[in-house]
């Protein structure tokens, strides 16, 4: 039986744009943790966001409604929301809920952070 691994997310400036990497599992006892911080840093700082997913091993609905919120704030505070994944699990549930189509997911950082330039 796989064990809970609970949610670390760091944030990194990287000049008019922040990055926030996350490991472990976004699911109802960590997607508010993960909401408030995406909130504090739009809100707080450049409105330009990359949140990196490689290393989240479980997204449930709750999590991908945080992403949702962070991607409509963005918008609203006419910056940017992109999504570095390599991870499988996530992007099977990226792919079933269409929000492929929605999110601009890249797979590297560099890749993300070329595009927000």
């Amino acid at each position: 039986m796989p064990t809970f691994q609970p949610l670390t997310i760091a944030v990194e400036p990287h000049g008019d744009v922040t990055v926030m990497r996350c490991a472990g599992e976004i699911d109802i006892a960590t997607a508010g943790l993960l909401r408030a911080r995406m909130t504090d840093v739009q809100v707080d700082g450049p409105s330009d966001l990359v949140v990196v997913l490689d290393d989240v091993t479980f997204l449930d609905s709750l999590g991908l409604g945080a992403l949702i919120s962070a991607h409509k704030r963005a918008r609203v505070l006419q910056g940017s929301f992109t999504i570095v994944c390599t991870s499988s699990p996530v992007l099977r549930v990226f792919a079933a809920t269409a929000m492929h189509r929605v999110f601009r997911i890249v797979d590297t950082l560099d890749e993300a952070l070329e595009q927000d330039a």
